[in-house]
């Protein structure tokens, strides 16, 4: 287990080489701009099984791939219902429940995404207004909105590709665990002689569904619980990795935004084709250039526009999930130091919360950080138009550029409920909360 946690983290710590090769993906798009930010988190998608096969993809692989939706969802749905079976059985030992419990949640929160993507009318919606070619502008220099847009889809990419093997591997290693201790403790055929049952070697509580009083039965349960928690791992993968990914898509259009407004009047010089060094006391005086300014200005106004109605469709697709997804965090982080509290340090039960402590954590910290990085990136807009070259705009420039930096004053930011804002602060009074949780979880005897 051990060894399986640092090849995440090292997997994470993506080369320069392949970081590159994200950047350059799918260059074929306007201005040089990705054709699609997203092209990770579609990969994912069809993983998950919720992929639609276009009306030209051959019979074979339309077969081949509802076979592979039947299987995993079958067992998912099975695990989860040999899950819930469990809930009596584990009133009887604290640590077992309290850990019973959080499974159970990561769980309902996986039926929850899982019913957003299938009911959800506005995801491909939000996908396609953060892309809209209206608002992909050329670049000036090496470092320009396309080179911006392609190194966010990079972090992106690997954020989508890294949850994936990190949740997925909190099943494996369960597997790994299991398999190892059952190898070790039993060796014959049966449990005989060992004074346990094949529940003593699972590392999650589930019924098992069929008769497990041989040694390879038990292996051939654990596998059936691998299976179950892959399916919901590669689930809430394609949530998490698609919903970092849409505000990691607006934040940086919101920059590109900031980007243009800088750089306002030296793209227009360009555009009409002026020396580089054109100066002009009043834009009035040359009618062409003034028309071009607002022009441009109207068109990033536009695009502000835009993204503040993508936002509101990103907080009605979201924040009662970030509720709940706070909430179970909540209960989870304190249950898991409390079940790794009463068990031996460096035992396969501890490495198991340990590394389910672990994907969650980074799983609410990926949520807050991405959506903080929006607010801060919204607050840079009116402090863009300020910078920009306006001292000899007209005043129809200037009006337009005052009332717009008055609206940018009101910041963006996404809600847990509705009630409070998602930032790093949630993400710090969560932790905070579930020591003292933890602390009250010692005091029960």
């Amino acid at each position: 287990n051990f060894s399986g946690t640092l090849l995440i983290v090292s997997t994470l710590k993506i080369t320069k080489k392949v970081e590159l090769k994200l950047i350059n993906m799918a260059k074929s798009g306007k201005f040089g701009y990705s054709t699609n930010f997203f092209h990770a988190n579609d990969i994912i998608k069809t993983i998950s099984g919720l992929w639609r096969p276009p009306s030209d993809t051959s019979i074979i692989i339309r077969i081949l791939y509802l076979a592979y939706i039947v299987f995993m969802y079958f067992n998912g749905c099975a695990y989860i219902l040999c899950e819930w079976m469990m809930f009596k059985q584990m009133l009887k030992d604290i640590p077992k429940l309290l850990s019973y419990i959080g499974m159970c949640l990561t769980h309902f929160l996986g039926i929850t995404k899982l019913g957003i993507f299938i009911f959800g009318k506005n995801i491909e919606r939000i996908m396609n207004s953060l892309q809209d070619d209206r608002f992909k502008y050329e670049s000036l220099n090496d470092h320009g909105p396309s080179t911006m847009f392609q190194a966010e889809q990079a972090t992106s990419s690997v954020i989508a590709y890294g949850t994936l093997g990190m949740y997925t591997f909190v099943g494996g290693s369960a597997h790994i665990s299991a398999l190892i201790k059952i190898f070790r403790e039993v060796p014959g055929d049966t449990f005989e002689g060992t004074n346990k049952t094949c529940y003593d070697f699972m590392p999650y509580f589930f019924q098992i569904p069929f008769s497990a009083e041989t040694k390879w039965r038990c292996i051939l349960a654990s596998t059936f619980m691998d299976v179950g928690l892959a399916l919901w791992a590669f689930i809430i993968s394609y949530y998490d990795g698609l919903f970092v990914g849409l505000l990691k898509c607006f934040k940086i259009q919101l920059i590109i935004a900031a980007h243009v407004l800088i750089t306002i009047r030296e793209r227009c010089i360009r555009k009409l084709g002026l020396n580089e060094n054109f100066e002009v006391i009043h834009d009035e005086d040359y009618p062409e250039l003034e028309q071009e300014m607002h022009k441009q200005l109207g068109k990033v106004i536009e695009h502000l526009t835009l993204l503040l109605e993508v936002r509101n469709d990103i907080e009605t697709l979201s924040t009662f999930v970030s509720l709940t997804q706070t909430l179970c965090s909540l209960f989870i982080f304190a249950s898991c130091l409390y079940v790794a509290s009463t068990v031996e340090m460096m035992s396969p039960e501890f490495f198991a919360q340990l590394q389910f402590f672990c994907c969650v954590l980074i799983q609410l910290s990926l949520i807050c950080w991405s959506a903080n990085e929006i607010t801060v990136a919204g607050q840079n807009i009116g402090t863009a138009l300020y910078s920009s070259d306006w001292f000899s705009c007209s005043k129809r420039f200037k009006t337009s550029m005052i009332l717009t930096m008055i609206r940018m004053q009101r910041p963006i930011i996404l809600t847990i409920g509705k009630f409070t804002p998602l930032t790093i602060t949630t993400l710090v009074n969560v932790c905070r909360g579930s020591f003292s949780y933890f602390a009250v979880f010692k005091t029960v005897k």
